[in-house]
């Protein structure tokens, strides 16, 4: 089988969606029955892409501008993915896929956040809202990461039920030696960890007042924020609202993958106060690394972590759980050694297989 991915997501710094392409890639490529993986990003720009190295995978480049073609896409549904690749089947990763003639398409939907809170989101996210349901009604198959987002799919769009899977993600290998990230000050200091991009959705709030509890609680703490901070987000405005400075709240924007590593691996816990998380990727990757999570038991995230974090029901209770825990080594070690088997649940093999049985239906 010659399997076809959309290859935009790994172009620059790669994030939640990047990764999943990424290491889909990699475990598809190592499949029984597939012969080829081409990664086709829809870029102008003859950008650097990540892509794994195999002698199964490689890049098919077509230089057309991203939103030119998007639009013909849309009104006029030309060109057909078939002029642009040779494939059998052509997974969409990011929501959206190309209009196909002859090529089989799947595609996958992470999350719903964006179409049920349009006031937290972007112009481009929200005409992404407004297309959405046509592109998944022309997909042969949609695949959602976890049962909450495909209840979430199906009760916004009912008649995609006979053609929605749900295929769980895995938490990324890290690969790199463990480092210290360059603009982290006192390396050797306790610290919070948040991991992943900050935006609305994200509750940044939360996680403050959660820190100001804990240093009441404790007598101290700090938090490390590791991934970009959304420009729409004030951060020193946050933290001059909550009395913190950034001595308190240190934001390390994007980190490479061996930074990482060392965050998960000397952080007293991880703390997630997302709103709503269609997976939950940065707590299977901390569970992954024996590390403790305290989160909002927002969206997926129940259904993922399971009985191996501290599960609250709001972000108001966050700082009290998260003291809790820091005070209690015993409880720190074995919520650690649940983590660390829960994670085991999940692996890129395990997701590999599934999609593929995916694509094996649309044959």
């Amino acid at each position: 089988m010659r399997v076809g991915l959309d290859g935009t997501p790994l172009i620059g710094e790669l994030t939640g969606i990047g990764w999943y392409t990424y290491w889909l890639a990699a475990a598809l490529a190592k499949q029984p029955g597939v012969d080829q993986v081409r990664l086709l990003p829809f870029s102008w720009h003859a950008a650097a892409a990540a892509v794994p190295p195999s002698p199964r995978i490689g890049l098919v480049r077509r230089p057309l501008p991203a939103r030119p073609l998007w639009w013909c896409w849309r009104h006029t549904g030309l060109p057909p993915l078939d002029a642009l690749l040779r494939a059998d089947v052509f997974h969409g990763t990011n929501f959206v896929a190309p209009p196909s003639w002859r090529v089989p398409v799947v595609v996958t939907v992470h999350d719903l956040w964006f179409v049920r809170h349009p006031e937290d989101v972007s112009a481009a996210q929200r005409a992404l809202a407004q297309a959405l349901p046509s592109l998944l009604r022309r997909a042969g198959a949609v695949i959602t990461v976890s049962e909450h987002s495909r209840g979430e799919l199906l009760d916004w769009l009912p008649e995609l039920e006979g053609r929605t899977t749900t295929v769980a993600l895995a938490p990324r290998p890290r690969t790199a030696a463990a480092a210290v990230p360059a603009g982290l000050p006192d390396a050797g200091a306790p610290f919070l960890l948040m991991l992943g991009s900050v935006n609305a959705r994200k509750n940044l709030p939360g996680a403050l007042k959660a820190l100001r509890e804990v240093r009441r609680r404790t007598g101290s703490g700090r938090l490390v924020i590791a991934g970009h901070v959304d420009r729409t987000i004030d951060l020193d405005g946050r933290l001059r609202a909550h009395g913190l400075s950034s001595a308190d709240v240190i934001g390390l924007g994007y980190v490479r993958d061996g930074e990482a590593r060392w965050l998960l691996e000397n952080a007293r816990l991880l703390l997630s106060s997302s709103a709503h998380e269609g997976f939950g990727m940065p707590i299977v990757e901390a569970m992954a690394a024996g590390l403790p999570v305290v989160a909002v038991a927002g969206g997926a995230v129940p259904e993922v972590a399971g009985d191996a974090a501290v599960l609250v029901g709001s972000a108001a209770e966050l700082g009290e759980a998260a003291s809790r825990l820091l005070l209690d080594e015993e409880a720190r070690a074995e919520l650690a050694r649940r983590g660390r088997i829960r994670a085991r649940r999940f692996s890129w093999e395990a997701t590999a297989a599934a999609t593929l049985a995916v694509y094996a239906t649309l044959g």
